[in-house]
C-alpha cells in the first residue's frame, strides 16, 4: 500500500493528515519484533549442551573422587569433560554464517538489516505480497480515459511524453478537464535522464503527468492548499484557484459526486469493467468554490460533480508466475494483500498465476475482527485481500502467527510501517519504498521484485542447514575429545589420559573454526526449494544421531587405535606409567588423527544424505582451502616445541601418523555406509524419523 503524497505540502493542511501519521508511527513503535526462530533455536541449544556438559562434569567428578583421584586433578578433570562438551566456536561459527548467507543475498539484489533475518527467511511458510511492483512492474502509464464522452485510449512507451491517442475529437476535449484536475493532485513527475524518460516521485502520479504531455495539456500552477492522500479515504484533493480538484479510487470519489451529466452507477460498472482488465482506476471529480475556502478535507471533498475516470496500466511482472510456482513447490503460501480495488487485485492476481478461485477475494470490510474466524479465512494459498487498512494488514500478520505460520510481509508506504515491525520478515522495496517501511523491515528488495523474495527464501534454508551442518561437526569432534576423558576415568586412571583440557581448547579454537565457517557457506543444494520450509530443531535427531552415533564414534575410536598404537609400539603396559617423551608423542598422534578425522567428517557434513561422491569435491571451494590451513595450524602445534610443551605432546612416530592417516577414509567410508542404510530404510524425503530436516540433496 502506497501513501500518496504531494510534492507541494501546504501550510494549512488539515490536521488529521498528521495526526494519522502519528497514529502509524505510534502503532508502529507499539509493534515488538518477534525473537526469530534461530535466535529461539540458539537458546534452546546453550541450554541444553550447557546443562548436559555440567551435568556430565560433575557426574565424572564424582566418579574420579570415588575412584580415588586427587582432589586436584578430579576437579581438573571434570573441567575437561565440560569444556570437551561445549562447542566453543559455535556461536561465532552461526555469525560468520549469517554474514555469508547476508552477502550472498546482497548479490541477489536483497540488502539484509538484521542478520537473524537471513535464517528466518528459510522458516518462511507464509507470504503476504503487495501488488504494486512486486508482482507487477511499477512502470505504469494511463491507457484510457473515460468520460460521458466515451473512451480515449492512449498507447505509448512507458514514461514517454508521445503516444498514439485513438478517440473521438469530442472524447479528446472531455478527457482534458480530468487530465488537468488529475494533474493538479499529483506531485509526481515524468523527467528525461540519460535519454530516457523516468518517473521522479510516485509512478503513478508520473504517468498523469505523461498523459499531460501526450494531451498537449497547459498545466496548473502549484495548489493553494493540499489535503493530502489518507489510506483511510483513499483520495487526496486540492484548492486550485476557486476550484477544488478531487482524485482517489472510484469507490470512495463517486459516492461524494452529486451533479453530472452522466448515471453515477453507470460509472460504477465501467470502473469495475476497467478495474477487471488489471487497470488501476482512479476517478476524478471538482467543485467550484463558493464563500469562504475549506480547511480540511472533508468540507473539501463535498458536493462533487463528476469529471471522468483515468485507467492505468501496470503490466505484471513476466518472472511472477514462475516465482510463485516456485513458492508453492516450497511448500509456501501465498497472499496478495493490496490497498487496491478488488477487481483489478483478482485480474493481476489471474494474469500471473496466483488467483485459485474467485471465492478466495475479499476485501478489507469483509474480515472479521475475531481472530479465529479470520485465521480460517485468509489461511490459504492464493487468496487475494483487496482495500486493506494498515491496522488491518497488522492483524493478518498477527492472525496467522497465531496459527504457527512464519510470516513474510512486503510493503512499501508509510501504512506499512506497523505490519512490517510485527512479521517475521518484513520486506520493503528499495526503489519505491519509503524510509518508513524501509526502516521497520528486515529484508530490503533493491528491484522491489517478488522473484528476489523466493532467491533470499533459498539462501535462507541453505543457512538454516548450514547450521546443522556445521553443528554435526562440532558435535562429532566434541565426542571425540570426551572419549579418552571416560576412558580414563572408568579405568581409574590405569589407562592413560590422551587427551589434556589446553588440547580440547586449540581443538575447538585453532583447527576447527575456520572449517567450520567454510561448511557454513555451503551453497543451497539443488532440491532445497522442492521440500517444505525448515523447521525443527538445530539440535534434531538427525543430528544427534550422526554427531554422537555414528561420526563420532568413529572418529574417537580411530584417535584411540592411534594413541594406543604409538604406546604398545614403545612398550607401554596396562597400569604403567608411560616412559620418558612416550606419552606426549602417543597424545600428539590423538591430537593428529582426530585433525585427520575433522577433515573427512568436514566432507561428510556438506549433506546428510549424499556422500561426497554426489556433491562433487570441489563445489565449495572455501572447504577446500579451508581443510589444508587447518591442518597447517594443527601441524605448527605439534612440530613447533614451544606450542607442543604447553598442550604436553610432541610429534607422534610412523605408526601413529599412518593411522592418522587413514582415519578421514575410514570415516568417509563409514558415512556412506550409513548414509545408504539410512536411504533404503527411511527414504529420500525423511533423512530419519522425526528428525524435522528436509532429505535429499539439502541435508
Amino acid at each position: 500500500m502506497n501513501s500518496r503524497t504531494s510534492s507541494q505540502p501546504s501550510s494549512g493542511a488539515p490536521h488529521c493528515w498528521p495526526t494519522r501519521l502519528a497514529g502509524l508511527a505510534d502503532l508502529t513503535r507499539s509493534v515488538v519484533r518477534p525473537t526469530s526462530p534461530l535466535a529461539l533455536e540458539m537458546k534452546r541449544v546453550v541450554r541444553t549442551i550447557s546443562t548436559i556438559a555440567i551435568s556430565t562434569g560433575v557426574a565424572f567428578l564424582v566418579i574420579a573422587l570415588v575412584a580415588q583421584t586427587d582432589l586436584q586433578n578430579a576437579v581438573t578433570f571434570a573441567i575437561g569433560v565440560t569444556v570437551a562438551l561445549v562447542p566453543e566456536a559455535l556461536l561465532p561459527t552461526v555469525t560468520l554464517s549469517l554474514a555469508l548467507g547476508a552477502q550472498r543475498i546482497a548479490k541477489r539484489h536483497a540488502v539484509v538489516r538484521h542478520l537473524e533475518s537471513v535464517e528466518t527467511l528459510g522458516s518462511v511458510t507464509f507470504i503476504c505480497t503487495d501488488k504494486t511492483g512486486t508482482l507487477t512492474r511499477n512502470q505504469m502509464q494511463v491507457v484510457e480515459v473515460w468520460t460521458s464522452a466515451g473512451a480515449l485510449k492512449i498507447e505509448g512507451d512507458g514514461y514517454e511524453p508521445t503516444a498514439t491517442i485513438s478517440g473521438a475529437a469530442a472524447t479528446r476535449e472531455a478527457a482534458l478537464p480530468v487530465a488537468f484536475a488529475a494533474y493538479a493532485c499529483s506531485g509526481g513527475r515524468a523527467v528525461e535522464t540519460d535519454g530516457r524518460w523516468v518517473p521522479q516521485g510516485d509512478p503513478m502520479e508520473a504517468a498523469i503527468d505523461a498523459l499531460s504531455h501526450r494531451l498537449e495539456l497547459a498545466t496548473p500552477g502549484a495548489p493553494a492548499r493540499v489535503f493530502p492522500f489518507d489510506p483511510r479515504r483513499r483520495r487526496m484533493s486540492v484548492l486550485q484557484g476557486d476550484e477544488i480538484f478531487v482524485k482517489g479510487a472510484s469507490d470512495t470519489v463517486l459516492p461524494l459526486c452529486v451533479g453530472s451529466d452522466v448515471d453515477l452507477a453507470d460509472v460504477d460498472r465501467v470502473a469495475h469493467t476497467m478495474a477487471s482488465a488489471g487497470l488501476r482506476v482512479l476517478a476524478v471529480a471538482s467543485r467550484r468554490v463558493v464563500g469562504h475556502e475549506p480547511t480540511n478535507a472533508a468540507e473539501a471533498e463535498q458536493d462533487l460533480t463528476f469529471l471522468g475516470l483515468l485507467g492505468l496500466s501496470d503490466p505484471a511482472r513476466p518472472s511472477a508466475r514462475g516465482a510463485l510456482q516456485a513458492c508453492r513447490d516450497a511448500g509456501i503460501k501465498v497472499a496478495m494483500v493490496t490497498g487496491d480495488h478488488p477487481a483489478t487485485a483478482a485480474a493481476i492476481a489471474g494474469q500471473v498465476g496466483l488467483s485459485i478461485g474467485e471465492e478466495r477475494v475479499l476485501t478489507g470490510a469483509d474480515l472479521p475482527d475475531d481472530d479465529q474466524q479470520l485465521g480460517a479465512l485468509i489461511d490459504h494459498d492464493g487468496v487475494v485481500i483487496a482495500r486493506v487498512a494498515p491496522e488491518q494488514k497488522l492483524a493478518i500478520a498477527r492472525v496467522l502467527q497465531a496459527r504457527g505460520h512464519v510470516v513474510a510481509m512486503t510493503g512499501d508506504g508509510v501504512n506499512d510501517g506497523p505490519a512490517l515491525q510485527e512479521a517475521d520478515i518484513g520486506i520493503a522495496m528499495g526503489e519505491s519504498g519509503s524510509d518508513v517501511a524501509r526502516e521497520a523491515s528486515d529484508l530490503v528488495l533493491l528491484d522491489d521484485d517478488f522473484t528476489t523474495i523466493v532467491a533470499t527464501v533459498e539462501q535462507g534454508r541453505g543457512t538454516f542447514l548450514n547450521v546443522r551442518r556445521f553443528l554435526t561437526y562440532h558435535l562429532t569432534d566434541n565426542v571425540a575429545e570426551l572419549f579418552p576423558l571416560v576412558v580414563w576415568a572408568l579405568s581409574g586412571g590405569a589407562f592413560p589420559l590422551a587427551l589434556g583440557v589446553l588440547q580440547i581448547l586449540a581443538l575447538d579454537l585453532a583447527t576447527d573454526t575456520l572449517t567450520a565457517v567454510a561448511l557454513g557457506g555451503e551453497k543451497p543444494h539443488g532440491r532445497v526449494m522442492q521440500r517444505p520450509p525448515v523447521s525443527g530443531r538445530l539440535l534434531s535427531r538427525t543430528v544427534a544421531w550422526r554427531s554422537f552415533a555414528v561420526l563420532g564414534p568413529t572418529e574417537a575410536i580411530m584417535a584411540m587405535v592411534a594413541f594406543l598404537a604409538v604406546l604398545v609400539s614403545g612398550g607401554w603396559d596396562w597400569g604403567t606409567t608411560p616412559a620418558g617423551g612416550l606419552l606426549a608423542q602417543a597424545s600428539g598422534a590423538y591430537f593428529i588423527t582426530v585433525v585427520a578425522a575433522q577433515m573427512g567428517n568436514a566432507l561428510a557434513c556438506r549433506s546428510s544424505t549424499l556422500t561426497i561422491g554426489r556433491l562433487g569435491l570441489f563445489t565449495n571451494p572455501m572447504l577446500i582451502w579451508s581443510v589444508p590451513i587447518a591442518l597447517g595450524i594443527a601441524l605448527g602445534m605439534v612440530f613447533v616445541p614451544p606450542l607442543a610443551s604447553v598442550l604436553g605432546q610432541a610429534p607422534p612416530p610412523a605408526v601413529g601418523w599412518a593411522v592418522a592417516a587413514i582415519a578421514p577414509v575410514v570415516l568417509l567410508l563409514v558415512d556412506a555406509a550409513e548414509k545408504a542404510w539410512r536411504l533404503r530404510r527411511y527414504g529420500r524425503s525423511a533423512p530419519f524419523p522425526g528428525s524435522g530436516a528436509i532429505g535429499g540433496p539439502t541435508g
